[in-house]
């Protein structure tokens, strides 16, 4: 017998082609903001690297500006449920304060967080591009502040140091990450890392800590015995 006839490939509907379509543009304009920066990011450009027409780009996106709104709104919703996803990994006792923030530092050390440099420095003086930011980075943080929580679930601080501890780490991230963008010292940043553990997580999250150290001061977190 002869062989059969394969099945016919089911047509796209022009609803999953313009899904397609809009998100090879948005990864594109990513791409580009992270090489060659916001300012010289052109739809012009991204047109050409997408493989569409510019009249196709204009379709989805009128003008740059809505395009990189939603290219930033995009790159963080992606990290904030990256984020979120990480509950499931603490619930089964999979991912501790020590992973959480080496994951953090991926963050920060990475394109996010260099993209984000981008947008930010034009938020400055762009009032449509600040608008942008501040959704997405509200959300951003509320993940963050979930996921906090359930470390420090029985921290012997308040709710409102909790929330000054976190912001403290995320300041200190968030200077690492600037300098990582011209400093290329992996020992310098490891330092920095082990010593906010050794020294401050121990005291957020160790009750004893609190109350004064031990004869052989703070012990740092990965000897900590956590659970």
């Amino acid at each position: 017998m002869p062989p059969a006839a394969p099945a016919p490939r089911r047509r796209r509907t022009q609803t999953e082609r313009s899904a397609e379509t809009r998100g090879k543009i948005l990864a594109v304009t990513l791409d580009l903001v992270d090489e060659v920066g916001l300012r010289d990011t052109t739809t012009v450009l991204v047109a050409e690297r997408a493989g569409v027409s510019r009249g196709a780009l204009l379709h989805h996106f009128p003008s740059k500006t809505l395009l990189l709104q939603e290219c930033y709104r995009t790159m963080l919703r992606q990290a904030t449920e990256d984020i979120r996803a990480m509950a499931a990994a603490i619930d089964a006792g999979k991912l501790d304060i020590d992973g959480f923030l080496d994951a953090l530092w991926e963050i920060f050390s990475g394109r996010v967080f260099a993209v984000t440099l981008e947008f930010i420095t034009a938020a400055r003086t762009d009032a449509d591009i600040m608008t942008a930011v501040r959704s997405v980075a509200t959300e951003f943080n509320a993940a963050l502040d979930e996921i906090w929580e359930r470390f420090l679930v029985r921290s012997p601080l308040a709710p409102a140091e909790r929330r000054q501890a976190l912001t403290a780490t995320l300041c200190l991230l968030r200077g690492m990450g600037v300098q990582f963008a011209w400093r290329v010292d992996p020992a310098y940043f490891d330092g920095l890392l082990e010593f906010w553990r050794g020294r401050v997580l121990t005291a957020i999250l160790s009750p004893a800590a609190a109350e004064g150290e031990g004869p052989e001061g703070p012990l740092p977190l990965r000897a900590a015995g956590r659970t």
